[in-house]
């Protein structure tokens, strides 16, 4: 999976334990992967303390627990958990920037106080980019090297909340993600075509980026997801429903299928987009088409794949071609359900699509397209029986957890071999 290839071997003598210093601004209570990959480095024999916020995402809403300061230093699964303050989320663009800012200023804060022993710096980058500054500010006050893994490009993220008054803003933005990229020894991306944008848009060695795409969750891989019978065929779209998933382009093309009434289109997650979502659903009369679930619980979703019989993909965002570009995690979770998918997207995604023969795809932004597809899966299902099984042999060479966490463990070695 990287773009280059690496010749050192992880330490397996018994001084091989790295020491690692991980720097992100969410963690376990919230849902994210980060947390995962600390406990499975733990579970390899090393030593992780991790540097993050306080549980908020994605609603602003502080558990009780962790109110009036309790529960800053944590123990969870063998990881040291050490918690700095931050303002909570708030909608628009002013909440975010407080919170944003509000924890890299407190992580700034602690990182004068940690001790200088870590072996490796591991920035693990979100958004926003400004999550992984305390790393390189510990890196200059210690000269450990670090580590990041880039899962949000900046400054093309921002580019899908920020309103267009505010756009004389990106200069800036980019020259400050600039600033951060290029502090760190080594970084990997989640999509091939990062390597080219670190490159072309920060002038980045491409021998010191490497592509590392994010896993699903391969317990799907072990259970019988097969679509329960129905009347019916069932479009699913999962997971967060914002800005960059482009939602014009689905409800555009479920619109002009609106005349037939063999498909239904099931919404399970919540985000930025949905007033937008059932506005349209209403204006247009489609409640007997799109079916709204909300959020629901990670436990549920083997459940909501059942009544699915193909996934829709969608991300566009107009003049951010990092952000087009990506590799959307929940590709990797429909491909380890088994799912025939269907896609408006461009970039990183197509290849893994075309490549894996998990089902097709059309150009970001093309609801005609789009509404194409789903006519051709409506008219033709058979000749997308093998896309479910060529998703899941496809996932299993590339994106299983083992693997992912295998590369991390040798980029690692890499970033504190290259700095001694």
């Amino acid at each position: 999976m990287f773009h280059g290839h690496l010749r050192c071997h992880v330490r397996k003598e018994k001084d091989g334990t790295l020491r690692i210093l991980m720097v992100s601004q969410h963690y376990w209570p919230e849902h994210f992967q980060i947390t995962e990959i600390c406990e499975e480095l733990v579970r390899r024999g090393h030593q992780v303390t991790a540097l993050v916020g306080i549980p908020n995402y994605p609603k602003g809403v502080v558990p009780e627990e962790y109110l009036h300061g309790k529960n800053r230093q944590q123990i969870r699964n063998g990881v040291n958990i050490i918690r700095v303050e931050e303002i909570p989320r708030n909608p628009g663009i002013r909440g975010l920037a407080k919170n944003y800012i509000s924890y890299m200023r407190e992580a700034d804060k602690k990182i004068g106080k940690l001790p200088g022993d870590f072996d490796v710096i591991f920035a693990y980058q979100l958004s926003p980019v400004l999550m992984s500054e305390p790393a390189m500010r510990m890196k200059k006050r210690t000269g450990i090297p670090v580590f990041l893994y880039c899962a949000d490009i900046w400054p093309d993220a921002i580019k899908a909340m920020l309103p267009d008054k505010l756009n004389f803003a990106m200069p800036l933005i980019k020259a400050m993600s600039s600033k951060i990229y290029r502090q760190a020894n080594v970084s990997a991306t989640n999509a091939s075509s990062y390597v080219d944008y670190f490159d072309q848009e920060f002038g980045i060695s491409r021998d010191k980026v490497f592509y590392l795409p994010q896993y699903a969750e391969d317990s799907y891989l072990d259970m019988d997801l097969t679509a329960r019978p129905s009347d019916k065929v069932r479009f699913l779209i999962m997971g967060n429903i914002g800005k960059l998933q482009y939602m014009p382009c689905v409800l555009e093309a479920v619109n002009s299928l609106k005349h037939r009434d063999d498909f239904e289109l099931h919404i399970v997650g919540d985000g930025s987009a949905m007033p937008y979502c059932k506005q349209y659903v209403a204006e247009h009369e489609l409640q007997k088409h799109v079916v709204f679930h909300g959020r629901r619980p990670y436990e549920e979703m083997p459940n909501y794949y059942r009544n699915a019989d193909c996934c829709l993909l969608t991300l566009n965002v107009p003049g951010a071609p990092g952000i087009n570009s990506t590799l959307p995690s929940r590709l990797q979770g429909f491909m380890a359900a088994g799912k025939p998918i269907l896609a408006s997207i461009d970039g990183s995604a197509v290849q893994v699509i075309n490549d894996s023969g998990c089902g097709k795809a059309v150009p970001a932004g093309d609801a005609e397209g789009l509404a194409k597809l789903m006519r051709d899966f409506l008219d033709n299902s058979d000749s997308y029986a093998s896309c479910g099984a060529n998703g899941r042999t496809y996932y299993k060479a590339n994106f299983t957890k083992q693997r992912f966490m295998n590369e991390i463990e040798k980029l690692l070695v890499l970033t504190m071999k290259g700095a001694q």
